[in-house]
């Protein structure tokens, strides 16, 4: 049994958030993020300030043959006529980077990334390194699930790329990283899989439980090996006790409406707890409903939700021996000012401390 020893050096109580955000000035966003989240502030996306932004698009560049029309937000992958000359040269840079070579040919660019690289400048004028940084990139299964061939197919389904487009997710998380990595104790990558709550669909037909955990693992173990801490982001219902067979470390989920199912996977969470997992508790509103709730809600919900899972045989010593709380998912639907009370909420709850919550 993998023991998770990469989680030990995190705080015991952290608040961050998904990522994503409702701004069009970059600016303005990242001082939201500095102002609200002192012990983990997270790396923007921003949907509002360019399309390239959109999460099926940002992390796209560097891989092979994927064609983006940002005029008419239409992106795929081209895989007619003689592709090997693209996906070798895609593998001799992959090869580099596992072999420990740098991941800048996979960097995300300021065109794809304002609020990315703004964040950055930001850090680099503090001097000082946070305890956590958390960054995101989407996740394997959902990229591929959603993104298409030229004839619209999923592009998980063509057996060539859906190997690109893991290894290539997993480059993009590594770039991430090895930006943040000089201003951080701790470099959090959480790779967003929306997908996964579709699990056991039409949509997931020919998708085995093995192709789950290995596109999972082949790209925590990517993040591992440059001394990132990999995390999963699913804002809805899913197998979570598939999802704790990875070699994940954090697992992120929405404790608004999901708290039941998640619940159901007592046994499992209790063996992810051992092993030095961390549940990420997705406990603030991230639609309006954040504007009528106060930190005291917050605590109640997770509260109830700890009580919960104690009842169904949780160890409760395990599950709070350390936590982060973030919003239930990213908050870009929302206006500017629906966001800073979400955010308000998570500084409030941060100030406040471990005890908030489970004294």
């Amino acid at each position: 049994m993998t023991i998770f020893a990469e989680t030990d050096p995190l705080p015991n109580f952290v608040a961050t958030a998904v990522g994503s955000l409702p701004h069009t000035d970059a600016t303005e966003a990242v001082d939201l993020i500095l102002g609200a989240l002192k012990a983990a502030p997270h790396a923007p996306q921003l949907p509002r300030t360019d399309p390239r932004e959109q999460m099926w698009i940002q992390f796209t560049e560097g891989l092979p043959r994927f064609h983006v029309d940002v005029e008419k937000l239409s992106y795929y992958f081209d895989t007619s006529g003689d592709v090997v000359p693209d996906v070798e040269a895609f593998y001799v840079a992959y090869l580099q980077v596992a072999e420990g070579a740098a991941a800048d040919a996979f960097v995300t660019s300021p065109a794809y990334g304002k609020g990315i690289h703004l964040f950055l400048e930001r850090l680099k004028q503090d001097e000082c390194k946070r305890p956590v940084i958390k960054v995101q990139v989407t996740g394997p299964l959902s990229f591929g699930l959603t993104v298409t061939d030229e004839h619209r197919k999923p592009i998980f389904y063509h057996p060539m790329f859906r190997d690109v487009i893991v290894k290539g997710v997993g480059l993009k998380a590594v770039a991430m990283v090895e930006l943040f990595k000089p201003f951080a104790e701790n470099v959090v990558v959480f790779f967003d899989e929306p997908a996964l709550s579709a699990y056991g669909s039409s949509a997931w037909l020919g998708v085995s439980q093995s192709d789950v955990v290995d596109s999972l693992n082949e790209v925590f173990s990517l993040s591992l090996e440059r001394g990132a801490i990999p995390g999963v982001h699913c804002c809805g219902n899913t197998d979570w006790g598939l999802l704790m067979q990875t070699e994940v470390r954090i697992i992120n989920f929405d404790a608004v409406d999901y708290m039941d199912s998640f619940s159901i996977y007592a046994g499992a969470v209790n063996d992810f707890l051992r092993r030095g997992g961390i549940p990420a508790w997705g406990a603030v509103p991230n639609t309006e409903r954040a504007t009528t709730e106060s930190a005291a809600d917050i605590r109640g919900r997770i509260e109830a939700g700890i009580k919960q899972l104690c009842l169904a045989g949780v160890d409760r010593d395990l599950l709070t021996r350390r936590m982060i709380v973030t919003p239930a998912c990213g908050c870009a639907s929302l206006t500017v000012s629906q966001a800073k009370k979400v955010y308000s909420l998570l500084s409030e709850l941060e100030r406040q401390g471990p005890d908030c919550v489970y004294s």
